[in-house]
């Protein structure tokens, strides 16, 4: 089925108006007929069922019970290279993480001035939209704006583990603290450098726990795709032994 997001709120029997991009697409481009349905998402909240009116418009005719989001994963990812981090926000949209915390860390090469800052979240949330059309989503990722180290802790779960490379040979893997299948995970994600001790001091002060990915996963932006592939993993054997 075809779907929209739509910025303004839904309400059932009434019309939405698509902006010019979504219009063109679905009515030019698509050439959607009067008997199709297509589904809306509302940026406000709720998702509905519409038919199309005259371009640019949409008519709503029922509302889409959403099930509940049975998991909450949380990304709390370094500031990489653009391409890498872009990369990383369309996979972790596929991979079904439900919130991104982009955030400054010591070893980040990249560094940006509050104008650049909101450039690139604007980019970002276009960025999420268009992963969350491309793979079907009926949600949003929620985008948070860049925040510093120190503030991660405003966004932890159940599940709590920042994924740290220099540990020793001893420490646990990743998914040693994923088999009860914690309800809500928040996975942090260090810059190409890693993070350095002060940083990690002040994660486990925060009562994060410093996990392993293993030796060959070097990347942070395959690191934050490794790590949500074992959440989404764990949670599909979950469902298989219930």
């Amino acid at each position: 089925m075809k779907q929209v997001f739509v910025e303004e709120a839904c309400q059932l029997h009434s019309k939405v108006l698509l902006d010019t991009k979504q219009a063109h697409h679905l009515f030019d481009v698509l050439r959607i007929e009067q008997k199709e349905t297509v589904r809306v998402i509302s940026k406000q909240g709720g998702a509905f069922l519409a038919k199309p009116l005259q371009k640019p418009y949409l008519y709503i005719t029922d509302e889409i019970e959403v099930p509940a989001t049975l998991h909450h994963i949380t990304l709390c990812c370094a500031l990489i290279k653009q391409d890498r981090f872009e990369v990383m926000l369309q996979k972790a949209c596929e991979l079904g993480v439900s919130r991104i915390v982009p955030f400054d860390s010591r070893f980040s090469i990249i560094r940006l001035d509050e104008k650049k800052k909101e450039k690139k979240y604007e980019r970002w949330q276009q960025i999420l939209l268009d992963a969350c059309k491309q793979c079907n989503r009926n949600d949003l990722v929620q985008l948070e704006p860049i925040q510093s180290i120190e503030t991660l802790h405003n966004y932890q779960g159940k599940c709590n583990l920042v994924c740290y490379e220099k540990q020793n040979e001893a420490s646990m893997h990743l998914a040693s603290y994923l088999k009860e299948d914690p309800k809500s995970v928040t996975i942090v994600i260090g810059p190409e450098g890693g993070f350095d001790v002060n940083e990690i001091e002040i994660l486990q002060d925060d009562h994060f726990i410093p996990v392993t990915l293993g030796k060959r996963i070097l990347r942070a932006e395959t690191a934050a795709i490794y790590a949500l592939s074992c959440i989404d993993y764990q949670h599909a054997l979950s469902k298989e032994e219930k």
